[in-house]
């Protein structure tokens, strides 16, 4: 019978991992701009160099393996140190049933007019001239990284912004700390939602902090429901590839953007939150 181990010293171990991997991330990241010609400073600006096409296949690479170091292999390294040598079964990866992966984008789908809605929310709120910063700085950094001038840039940020997340993020958010809260908590329900805060607040948007919730809430329960990461892999895939395939199809026509960014419609609103529910009951 395996012993638990104490709550404290797995926060304590998951902080200092995810610090270690940080560095590691941020050095392969430093280094291969520098490699790409990038002048090393106190002051360096990597997504704005990601605009220079001599630098930009050094700078995107650098960040697909920050990402990696950071998500993916502070992920693995706390799977090893809990479970040793059963460590790959730690994260539970059951196979995957193509009707409920159609379900469970089915919910994505039709949750996104609340999703759009909770994101206007913020339009009413006089936000602190920081928190607007944040978000201008965080809009900024992906536009420059979204920008793309042709497919093979849409291939990149397929794997850049699609596929590593859906990858790293969920082998953190929901295969690491969701399922260590659920083991902690008597409400699974209150594991998932913290969990889901905090992989909204990890992204460090504050207009988009609900957004990213109602999609964790999404992502947390597709795991909970099913005891397979895969699922929630697979969606988080899907929602980061459609909106990055939107990107690419407008272009550089942002009114086509401005305008689908508008708030929903009650009805619409209305009618996703009825679906959601009734495929909320037909997955339970």
């Amino acid at each position: 019978m395996q012993i638990q181990k104490p709550s404290g010293s797995v926060v304590i171990t998951l902080v200092l991992i995810l610090f270690g991997c940080a560095v590691i991330g941020t050095v392969l990241l430093v280094a291969l701009a520098a490699i790409g010609g990038m002048p090393i400073s106190t002051e360096m600006d990597i997504m704005g160099a990601v605009t220079d096409s001599n630098l930009k296949p050094f700078i995107k690479t650098g960040i697909g393996l920050n990402h990696l170091a950071i998500f993916s292999l502070s992920a693995v390294l706390f799977a090893i140190w809990s479970e040793r040598s059963r460590w790959k079964s730690y994260f539970r990866f059951r196979p995957v049933a193509g009707e409920l992966i159609m379900k469970f984008l089915l919910l994505l789908i039709v949750a996104y007019p609340l999703i759009g809605l909770s994101a206007s929310l913020f339009e009413y709120i006089d936000l602190p001239e920081w928190a607007s910063g944040v978000d201008d700085a965080s809009i900024d950094s992906l536009m420059k990284l979204m920008a793309m001038d042709g497919v093979g840039d849409l291939v990149v940020n397929l794997i850049i912004v699609a596929l590593l997340p859906a990858i790293g993020e969920e082998l953190l958010f929901r295969g690491v700390i969701q399922n260590e809260l659920v083991k902690r908590l008597t409400n699974p329900h209150v594991a998932i939602i913290i969990a889901s805060v905090i992989f909204s607040g990890f992204h460090l948007q504050i207009q988009g902090f609900l957004p990213k919730l109602i999609i964790g809430l999404i992502l947390g329960y597709s795991y909970y429901w099913t005891r397979s990461l895969w699922y929630a892999m697979i969606i988080h895939f899907a929602n980061n590839a459609f909106q990055t395939l939107i990107l690419f199809a407008i272009g550089d026509d942002m009114a086509i953007m401005e305008s689908s960014s508008e708030r929903p419609e009650i009805l619409h609103i209305l009618i996703g939150v009825i679906i959601s529910c009734f495929l909320c009951y037909l997955l339970i």
